[in-house]
Formats: structure tokens, sequence, C-alpha cells
């Protein structure tokens, strides 16, 4: 017979499992040039990704067990894309978290970049680039909505629930924005967090 204790510990151990595996935290990095001028720093990511492959990103990944706090999620994730030693990584503070369109728990990390002597995790990170943050200030992004839906699959008993449509139902909507720059393309995610980046220091 199960108990509540077992049932209790089953429980408890799937709500700190599903907390940690929702949470994602990303560097925006800021990089200053010899003349004072301040740039966003950008990975595109490797071809060879199964998710994702060839888009723009900041640096960032899911939380790990071994880290303390979101900072130290981008902290180490930064160190393990770019190859640049941690204390090249200088935090400012952190944006206020959201969710993402799938659901992940989002928390925007604001630090500078030291250094520039990069060593790319190639398996990650095809190569960088830099915008400068004025660039951003003044630019308008292309605004889009994407729309999620879903419909039952061939395998949905419609026999039990033949009130139930087998089309497409929208599901939700939300804004994307979209940032052209040099042939590079920014957007989803990643301009969201532009976004509320500019927002703020503007």
């Amino acid at each position: 017979m199960i108990s509540k204790k077992h049932i209790l510990n089953r429980v408890e151990n799937q709500i700190k499992k599903h907390n940690l595996a929702d949470k994602a935290a990303v560097l925006i990095p800021i990089i200053e040039d010899n003349d004072g001028r301040l740039s966003l720093l950008f990975e595109v990511r490797s071809s060879s990704l199964r998710s994702q492959p060839g888009d723009i990103c900041f640096p960032g990944g899911k939380m790990d067990i071994t880290d303390h706090s979101p900072s130290d999620t981008a902290i180490r994730e930064t160190h393990e894309e770019l190859g640049i030693t941690k204390n090249s990584i200088k935090i400012y503070g952190e944006l206020p978290s959201f969710y993402s369109a799938i659901g992940f728990k989002i928390y925007p990390i604001v630090g500078e970049l030291t250094s520039t002597q990069f060593s790319l995790n190639q398996a990650e990170v095809s190569h960088t680039f830099c915008v400068p943050l004025d660039w951003f200030i003044n630019t308008t992004p292309i605004k889009a909505t994407i729309e999620a839906a879903h419909r039952p699959a061939d395998d949905f008993p419609f026999a039990l629930l033949p009130q139930k449509s087998k089309d497409w139902q929208k599901r939700s909507q939300h804004e994307v924005y979209i940032y052209q720059y040099q042939g590079y393309v920014i957007w989803g995610l990643t301009a969201q967090i532009i976004q509320q980046f500019i927002k703020t220091v503007r």
C-alpha cells in the first residue's frame, strides 16, 4: 500500500526538479571600446545544434543545480560558451524576470565583458558580433505577431467526444520584435530582452 510519506516524497522531488528545469538566465554582455563607446555582444548558434541552429542569441542557458543564483548561471554559461574567465565578467544587475512563450522563467542579467579574448565553444557558438548600443536606442524594431494553436492528433477518440473539433484552434498570440543589422536578423526572445533593456537604460 502506498503511504502518505511516499506520496509526499514523490511530489516534493518532482516539484524541485520542475522548479529548476523551467528556469534560465541570459547575460546581456556589454563591451566598451577604446573610445568609450558601448556595444552589445551576440552569439550565432552553431549550425550543428538540434535546437535553433544559426539563431542569434545572448550567452545563457538553463539553471544548474550548482548555481546559487541566476547571475551564477549567466556567468557559468558565458564562461562555457565564450571561453573567457569568470573574472572577466562583471555583473551590473538584473532586469525583471519574465516567462517565455514556452513557459521558461527567464532572468536577464546585465554585465560587462572586460576581455574579448574568446575561445569559442564551437559545438555551441559559430561566431560572435557586436552591435553599438546607440544603434538599438535609435532603431525601431519591426513588430509581428505569432499565434499558437493546437488540434487533436489522429489517435484522439472522437467517437467518445464528437463535439471536439478536428481543426486547428488558436490558443494564444504574442508580439515579437525583429531587428535587422548588417545582414543579421535578431528576433524572438533575444529581441524581447533587448527591448526590455533599452526601455530600462533609455
